[in-house]
């Protein structure tokens, strides 16, 4: 395949673009300190306090397997290193990956799309970005779901497989809802370039494997996360910004992941106009251009600005891809935004899950932005040339 459309002659040339690329991670970086550090604003979660339990059994030798264990692995490395400084160690973790996944979008966009002034513009959207911004203050599995999964973009793009293959490996034990993205590739490129992707596809598993067996080793089951049943369970009455958290104790004897599967397609079933009003529910939640007031917790304008930020990634995002979609790689670049659209669709919709699909989308975004720049520039030459011939 190749690139259906061009945009005009680049004017960014590789010294500018170096330097100005520079001075976009100097100031990401600081950005990045100045809003974690310097913000009056909390840096634990919820699900930061059972990322610390979850690594506290780690570090006892046995194993809790309910959240994906890698990042409770990172929290128990961190906590090896300095036990009483922990938080501020993963913070600046943040900060690194956080900066470093900048460079990855630079290089993935420049690589793909062939123009550096999109490749920059991708990367100070990408840095500055409210949404991915505001998650490097969090003690939380999306600073190494972005820095892992964008590696594996960056290292895949380069040829290097083995190495996009451990990353996406790495990925997927932080945040099981990435395997997708990683086997398709493989797919995609068996059915279009007749080849298996072994390289990719065995260091994937790597972490996988070794992660499961550990699971194995210590409950007899090979798995690496062990919340899906209750994440079903989620599902039977969720919509849209809407979760019954309690419906765990509500149903004490759906206890098997089967279980909760058959109650889930029962409900469709039974109620099938139900549980389309949720699927819709489920996907404006995710992209809609009205944010929900999450029950209570946005304000009307962190409402706006993410319904602003959505409208950019959906509708920009979307016309990049189809105007690129003769270019293969923009079929596996928009493949996480497919997946996890299509899983929190499904399945439970918390926009957060779908943030690693938000950095492709900018890409695409930045290339529609100065598409749609040349357009018009082009259309004031056109009506001089329409009066020169007459």
């Amino acid at each position: 395949m190749k690139q259906a459309l061009s945009l005009p002659k680049d004017p960014v040339d590789p010294a500018r673009s170096k330097k100005a690329l520079t001075i976009l991670l100097v100031a990401g970086f600081l950005l990045r300190v100045a809003f974690v550090f310097f913000v009056p604003l909390i840096h634990m979660h919820r699900d930061s306090f059972e990322y610390y339990r979850q690594a506290e059994i780690l570090r006892q030798g046995r194993y809790l397997n309910y959240f994906p264990n890698g990042y409770p692995l990172i929290v128990l490395i961190a906590k090896q290193i300095t036990a009483n400084h922990s938080q501020t160690l993963l913070l600046w973790l943040n900060i690194f990956m956080s900066t470093t996944t900048i460079w990855f979008v630079y290089d993935i966009a420049l690589r793909t799309l062939k123009n550096r002034t999109v490749a920059l513009t991708a990367g100070i959207i990408f840095a500055v970005f409210p949404p991915l911004l505001n998650y490097v203050r969090w003690i939380m599995s999306e600073g190494p779901t972005f820095f892992f999964l964008l590696g594996a973009y960056y290292y895949y793009f380069r040829q290097k497989n083995w190495l996009s293959g451990l990353f996406f490996g790495l990925t997927t034990v932080v945040r099981t809802n990435i395997a997708p993205v990683f086997l398709l590739i493989v797919a995609i490129e068996l059915i279009w370039k007749k080849r298996l992707n072994y390289r990719l596809l065995i260091t994937a598993f790597i972490p996988i494997v070794l992660l499961g067996s550990y699971c194995y080793l210590q409950t007899g089951k090979f798995s690496i996360e062990g919340n899906a049943r209750i994440n079903i369970l989620y599902s039977v009455t969720a919509k849209g910004n809407y979760i019954d958290f309690e419906i765990g104790d509500k149903y004490p004897g759906i206890d098997t992941e089967d279980k909760a599967v058959r109650l889930y397609m029962d409900h469709m079933k039974k109620e099938p106009g139900e549980f389309l009003s949720q699927r819709i529910a489920n996907l404006w939640e995710l992209w809609g251009f009205v944010a929900s007031d999450a029950q209570g917790f946005r304000s009307p304008a962190t409402r706006l600005m993410l319904g602003f930020c959505n409208f950019f990634l959906v509708v920009f995002g979307i016309i990049g891809f189809w105007l690129n979609r003769r270019n293969l790689d923009a079929w596996m670049m928009i493949l996480p935004f497919v997946v996890l659209t299509g899983i929190h669709t499904i399945l439970v919709a918390i926009p957060r899950y779908a943030y690693p699909a938000h950095p492709f989308m900018i890409i695409f975004g930045s290339w529609t932005i100065w598409w749609l720049l040349s357009l018009k520039k082009k259309a004031p030459a056109s009506k001089a040339e329409a009066l020169e011939r007459q």
